[in-house]
């Protein structure tokens, strides 16, 4: 067998074996020999050395055991940051990779995010770490991780934020299917009050997905990696003509490089939710394939995808889902309202009773309803008196002409 067709594993098993003095040079060789062409079947380096008699089972597993254990303490001591230690990694992206681990000065656990090696000659990418760190570090919202350190360390770029025990929505969907309404719903209400919290700040998070929404174990859900941010009130990394975000969920303003404000967030958070109810997003195909139909082509009819989706629900995603940024909601407290309307009308058809957040909820929104409804008496009344004021006035300015008119033929009249 070739270097190269071993595997990599195998290889450092050997030499562990050798090291340790389990096994000698000929038998290794011997035991490649014998394994090429059974690695599709899932034979490995171990299982050799014990079918040969040249380990027995307990020596195997102590060789794998401590190859595993080594292999977790070299991949620690890379990625290793002063005043953390770190357990386990909890995944990896396009900008770094995310580490659980516990911050020694506070004894509180982090989720560590470590920006990878490649892109430390790249000024865009570093800047961009940078700038999510920065701009989350000044955010507090119930709905969004908290990053509580940011520093750097030899090559290493980091950033601490708030360890999430739980999962992500987008592993939540993949293990109970599409989501109940009621439920679907109120996690898009959560992260709308994130997305209306920062754009309070100017901030546009650009990139909201259900694998960025991780669920605490009490079902409240945070909003997080604002790597593909775009703000104001910091250094902007995302020049005129660059595209960011995720293909799947990404406004067409966004696809076509455009500038965008909350409502590219609106859409994004619409096609989540198309996701949380259908369990899989609108569109599929390559990068472009999908870029190209959040530009161009209406989404799927959701009640034919799932035709449990209350009516009401889905005219909801298609307002949020518009590809025109202005046929989307003009605010959040606007979409706040349907939602919730939704919500307490499926709650209603269910026969389920409401809290005394949902009571209260119902009340303000018949108050704001009744509230608007005479606003909107009040205005059109104002009109009607703008416009009686105007009649008598050119009433009035036509009967003093007539009489001027009459008076100066009177005049007139009187000479002749």
């Amino acid at each position: 067998m070739a270097v190269g067709e071993i595997g990599t594993q195998d290889r450092a098993l050997s030499k562990l074996a050798l090291k340790n003095g389990f096994l000698s040079r000929e038998q290794i060789k011997e035991i490649f020999r014998a394994l090429k062409g059974r690695e599709a079947e899932g034979v490995r380096f171990e299982d050799v050395a014990v079918e040969k008699g040249y380990l027995t089972n307990d020596q195997a597993t102590a060789v794998v055991l401590a190859f595993k254990r080594l292999k977790k303490d070299g991949e620690k001591r890379k990625w290793h940051i002063k005043g953390y230690e770190i357990y386990s990694k909890l995944g990896e992206g396009g900008l770094g990779v995310v580490f659980k681990a516990k911050q020694v000065s506070m004894n509180r656990l982090v989720a560590l995010k470590i920006l990878h090696k490649r892109w430390l000659n790249d000024e865009e990418f570093k800047q961009r770490f940078l700038v999510e760190a920065r701009l989350v570090g000044k955010l507090s919202h119930q709905n969004l991780i908290k990053v509580y350190d940011v520093g750097r360390e030899d090559w290493k770029l980091y950033f601490s934020m708030e360890y999430v025990e739980g999962e992500t929505l987008e592993h939540l969907i993949e293990r109970e299917g599409p989501l109940d309404p009621i439920r679907a719903i109120d996690l898009t209400l959560q992260i709308l009050r994130a997305i209306r919290y920062i754009s309070r700040f100017d901030i546009v998070h650009c990139d909201i997905k259900p694998s960025n929404i991780l669920m605490t174990t009490d079902g409240v859900a945070k909003l997080g990696d604002f790597g593909f941010v775009k703000s104001n009130i910091e250094i902007d990394v995302t020049e005129e003509g660059s595209v960011l975000g995720t293909p799947d969920y990404i406004s067409p303003e966004q696809a076509m490089g455009k500038d965008v404000d909350f409502r590219s967030d609106i859409y994004s958070l619409g096609i989540t939710l198309y996701h949380m109810v259908t369990k899989k997003p609108p569109f599929d195909g390559t990068v472009s394939t999908i870029m190209r139909a959040h530009i161009r082509e209406s989404l799927p009819n959701l009640r034919e995808v799932n035709p449990t989706v209350p009516d009401a629900l889905a005219k909801v995603i298609e307002r949020m889902t518009a590809k025109d940024p202005n046929e989307r909601y003009r605010t959040c407290e606007e979409l706040f309202e349907d939602l919730e309307q939704c919500k307490l009308q499926q709650k209603a058809g269910k026969g389920l009773e409401l809290d005394r957040g949902e009571l209260v909820e119902a009340i303000k929104l018949e108050k704001d309803k009744a509230r608007q409804r005479q606003l909107e008496v009040l205005e059109l009344q104002q009109q009607l008196d703008r416009m009686s004021m105007l009649f008598w006035g050119v009433a009035g300015i036509g009967g003093l002409a007539v009489a001027i008119c009459l008076y100066l033929v009177y005049l007139l009249q009187g000479r002749a």
